[in-house]
């Protein structure tokens, strides 16, 4: 995979009954939305009966991606007709869900199963760039706000790392509603 200038980048595919999600660069704040957006999109269409994401091209994660894949996870496995997973985590990434407490919640693995190698070794039919919408600051507001919510719901210990952040976050949520 072509990392242009590591450009944090995410496209989505369907394969079979599977929508597949590919995050290159950093899992951050800048694709959260977007990933978002289209989880909940696959969640309302029922298009996918499993989601898999790819992580082998991730060099890291902040906790708002972070929050908000944990979160999915909460939402899907509510879902019994879906399921989610990430495949190819780094340790270093592994490492990073850990010390959150994301490991919890979130089904993951360092590798693929046979299954899902030869899912990913097929051709993504209409594969597109999740693009992030710079424009809705109070949109990316709200998601980086709830990421960080559910960072805390998921492990308690997080609220004391995350107080000063949801603190701005709720004054900037506020102030974008009212501008």
């Amino acid at each position: 995979m072509d990392l242009e200038n590591n450009k944090d980048n995410v496209t989505a595919c369907y394969i079979d009954q599977t929508a597949v999600i590919r995050v290159e660069g950093r899992g951050s704040f800048k694709i959260s939305p977007p990933v978002k957006q289209f989880i909940h999109q696959v969640m309302d269409t029922h298009s996918a009966e499993r989601i898999l994401v790819d992580m082998s091209d991730c060099s890291g994660m902040d906790s708002t991606f972070m929050g908000v894949i944990a979160g999915l996870s909460c939402l899907i496995k509510k879902n019994p007709a879906c399921s989610f997973k990430l495949i190819n985590l780094s340790r270093k990434n592994q490492k990073l869900f850990s010390t959150l407490g994301v490991d919890r919640v979130v089904d993951y693995s360092l590798s693929t199963s046979g299954e899902e190698q030869e899912l990913m070794d097929q051709e993504c039919s209409g594969s597109q760039n999740l693009e992030p919408d710079f424009a809705d600051k109070l949109a990316a507001a709200k998601t980086t706000l709830e990421a960080h919510q559910t960072l805390v719901d998921i492990n308690p210990e997080n609220f004391d790392k995350f107080k000063s952040v949801l603190d701005f976050l709720q004054d900037d949520v506020r102030s974008l509603s009212q501008g």
